[in-house]
């Protein structure tokens, strides 16, 4: 009886670190396997320009830790004095995609004299596994719909 009790706990422990998912792109099932010690999970992204942004690269990392997403995006190459919006969006780069959480809760990032800029938000939710998301950077405030960079968060 004994066994078939730990048996069974390290079934339920077992089957409480995998997650599966279907990948919205490929059809494929995603297993994610996942330590019990782990806190949080952590989502990044290579940022490449495009456009009048070309010459802008840089990073995003985004952590969920208990339903709250904290997203940093670190640029380089940028024009100096730039306020540049930017917002984490659902889909996939080039397809657009509604925004994740409030709008007003991504400070613009603000190119320094050397064109780098880092800024970060926090949102109250938690992303998704099985759902696609990127970092979209918007060439202005009074020019959202031109995107001059994005990047694919990836898990």
């Amino acid at each position: 009886m004994r066994r078939m009790i730990l048996a069974a706990a390290a079934a339920v422990l077992a089957t409480a670190c995998i997650r599966t998912a279907v990948d919205p792109v490929t059809g494929r099932m995603d297993v994610d396997i996942e330590s019990p010690t782990q806190q949080g999970q952590q989502w990044t992204a290579e940022i490449a320009g495009q456009g009048s942004g070309a010459s802008i690269t840089g990073n995003a990392v985004a952590r969920v830790i208990a339903g709250t997403t904290t997203t940093t995006v670190t640029i380089r190459g940028a024009t100096a004095g730039a306020r540049i919006p930017w917002h984490v969006h659902q889909g996939n780069c080039g397809a657009g995609g509604q925004i994740v959480g409030e709008p007003s809760a991504y400070p613009a990032i603000v190119v320094g004299g050397d064109g780098t800029g880092t800024a970060s938000a926090q949102i109250q939710l938690q992303l998704n596994e099985a759902q696609r998301y990127h970092v979209n950077l918007h060439e202005s405030p009074t020019n959202l719909p031109t995107i001059i960079g994005c990047g694919q968060l990836d898990d």
